[in-house]
């Protein structure tokens, strides 16, 4: 199974062919869709690849999952919770060989402390959604854009975008680190960090501008050993110009 995840940046309202092209590129059986707010670009890249989709509106933005394998169901947590999250879609695809749940989500923005706070808040929801799929160990995944830091990521603020930094001057020199360390805490692992460690510690994918910070990520659980085969950020030229985020995709039995 190869899924990519990519926040097209505000619906993708006139890109819908570049970023269909750098999706086609990476050969995906599964594609996560962040900021899927117009509905024309997401019709347009799901009849390319010949995907069914699923959207589901968030509190503010939106999110889509597109798939080649049929889409079993669907939840849009989002208007079930709207004060605890911002956006979250569960989806069962039947895939060949088993079936798989993944969770689509697009945190909340800015990297002050009071963000970061309201990013543990969604984790917490989050969390509370797939703990079912956690204590019966059923295979999930959890992809989109945390908007948030790794604790080990080599994070140079000069790289980032100017309200970044801003924002790193108002943390004291630092930005928060604690949304994702709770979801490693949970037992989810960090797809790219677990494969390709060195990259996951310096490489970013946001934003394609400012490349300073990896705030895209596809968490795994329950997928068994040795079953991520590849996990890669798309920093290809079509992709720094058809949205503001890079795309993640990651192989996996």
């Amino acid at each position: 199974m190869r899924l990519v995840s990519y926040n097209i940046l505000d619906g993708g309202e006139g890109r819908a062919d570049p970023i269909a092209e750098v999706i086609e590129a990476q050969r995906p059986d599964l594609v996560a869709v962040v900021e899927a707010d117009f509905m024309p670009t997401l019709e347009r890249i799901a009849s390319r690849l010949k995907f069914d989709f699923i959207h589901a509106q968030g509190n503010g933005h939106a999110v889509a999952l597109l798939s080649r394998w049929p889409i079993a169901w669907s939840v849009n947590h989002a208007p079930l919770r709207p004060v605890s999250v911002k956006c979250l879609l569960e989806v069962q695809i039947d895939a060949p060989d088993r079936a798989w749940t993944i969770g689509v989500t697009h945190l909340h923005a800015h990297a002050r402390e009071s963000d970061e706070e309201q990013r543990l808040a969604e984790i917490d929801t989050l969390l509370t959604v797939f703990a079912r799929h956690r204590s019966e160990g059923l295979p999930h995944l959890i992809v989109g854009d945390f908007n948030a830091n790794h604790p080990e990521q080599v994070i140079d603020p000069e790289r980032c975008k100017p309200r970044t930094r801003e924002d790193w001057t108002a943390n004291g020199n630092r930005l928060p680190r604690r949304a994702i360390g709770k979801m490693l805490g949970a037992g989810y692992v960090d797809t790219l960090h677990a494969v390709a460690g060195k990259e996951a510690m310096a490489s970013g994918t946001f934003s394609t501008q400012y490349p300073g910070q990896r705030v895209d990520y596809i968490f795994a659980h329950s997928a068994g050993p040795g079953a991520i085969k590849r996990v890669w950020i798309e920093h290809d030229r079509l992709a720094k110009y058809a949205s503001d985020h890079f795309p993640v995709g990651v192989e996996i039995e």
